[in-house]
């Protein structure tokens, strides 16, 4: 440990002491502040009010000013609505948005796929790393999937198969299933993390680039880039795209397809919860960077990083829109909702799916394609068993 006399300790701010102490995970700490937030950009609470606004009970979908929607033609007035609320939220993405130009840094070649490490350009300045899997024996134009990853400060290399749990390892499975395969580090993790700082550190020097933008927007932004890459190679399908991940890799998946219609199947695994089911919207405020607009909604005193997951908070029902219109905005392309039943991280989201499903299922019904939404449901904790990845993969393998 670097020696530290005490005047130098005394003088130095908080966030700068975590490099002199014994070292721990970074989910230790957090260099993230919602009030940090509101300071550097001045936000106030959003003036929406909405059909869900008041609302404690996720509003039917097809229930529209009045009028129950019965036509595809009539949906998309109201997608359209759903859209421009989330835009609030999501914040407002750059208006310059340079070539993908991607630059390689390494190729290793195995016996039946190669992986390319690379950088691709998200914002003029701005490399993002990744890796690029594909089949050796390439005949044609592949699908390809694309595999944000979850919470980890190891980011790409675990979906690479390079680190983490096997389970999680999804970019290696899929290449070896033939598919070109897709996974680079999302903002504040792997590469692109200051280790410096604590969890959602990386996330203010954000904040002071985009006051107007959000970090979930920023993340399916990066997505929808990589993509923006994937459909320059020749020997990738870009009428085949998918997404699938898990946990953060669950949601981020989520907001990148509602946005992003080259996204073409979809696979969320332990990434979805509604904020009026989870009780508060805590976490997507205050625990994460995610979606800073939302602790607006944040009124009880009682709620803190120790305990939120499942808190009640009457302020919740007063957010002008839940999850399950997001995930309508992917209609009417396949969605696969895999659900953990007693996951420690969304506690009530088997019952937020089932709800959320049972108000999906009409939306796709107008396009008669009800067997494009499914739900599964497994015991095992925030995980992806084996029976979860068989399905998930053959959802896939069934729509690509």
């Amino acid at each position: 440990m670097t020696s530290l006399d005490r005047r130098t300790f005394l003088r130095l701010p908080a966030f700068a002491l975590v490099r002199f102490l014994p070292q721990r995970s970074e989910f230790d700490y957090v260099d993230w502040s919602w009030s940090r937030w509101r300071e550097l950009t001045g936000e106030t609470r959003p003036k929406i009010v909405t059909g869900q606004t008041g609302k404690a009970e996720l509003v039917d979908l097809l229930e529209y000013r009045g009028k129950r929607l019965s036509t595809p033609l009539q949906w998309e007035e109201r997608r359209r609505s759903i859209q421009q609320v989330l835009s609030v939220f999501l914040g407002a993405p750059p208006a310059n948005k340079p070539p993908p130009t991607a630059h390689v840094l390494e190729e290793v070649s195995f016996d039946t796929y190669t992986r390319r490490k690379f950088i691709y350009q998200t914002e003029p300045g701005e490399n993002v790393p990744a890796y690029l899997m594909a089949p050796r024996q390439v005949q044609g134009k592949l699908p390809a999937v694309v595999c944000p990853h979850q919470t980890t400060q190891e980011g790409k290399r675990e979906p690479a198969g390079l680190a983490g749990n096997p389970q999680f390892q999804m970019a290696l499975h899929l290449v070896k299933r033939g598919y070109v395969t897709f996974t680079y580090d999302a903002l504040c993790f792997g590469e692109r993390h200051d280790s410096a700082s604590g969890h959602y550190g990386d996330a203010i020097p954000f904040y002071r680039r985009h006051p107007g933008w959000s970090l979930m927007g920023k993340m399916a932004w990066d997505l929808s880039r990589g993509i923006d890459y994937l459909q320059t190679l020749d020997f990738v399908d870009p009428a085949r795209i998918a997404c699938i991940g898990h946990s953060h890799g669950g949601i981020t998946t989520l907001f990148a397809a509602a946005f992003d219609e080259r996204i073409r199947v979809g696979v969320s695994n332990c990434g979805f919860d509604t904020f009026r089911i989870d009780g508060n919207v805590w976490r997507w405020s205050h625990a994460t960077a995610l979606l800073p607009r939302l602790g607006f909604y944040v009124s009880s005193p009682h709620i803190n990083m120790d305990h939120y997951r499942g808190a009640p908070d009457s302020e919740v029902i007063n957010t002008p829109f839940d999850l399950h219109e997001m995930l309508a905005l992917i209609a009417p392309r396949p969605l696969l909702l895999s659900t953990s039943d007693d996951d420690f991280v969304f506690p009530n989201a088997g019952w937020s799916a089932r709800r959320s499903l049972a108000r999906l299922e009409p939306v796709y019904g107008l396009y008669g394609v009800t067997e494009r939404i499914k739900g599964y449901f497994f015991r095992g904790g925030h995980a992806f068993p084996e029976e979860a990845g068989s399905r998930a993969y053959a959802w896939l393998d069934r729509w690509l």
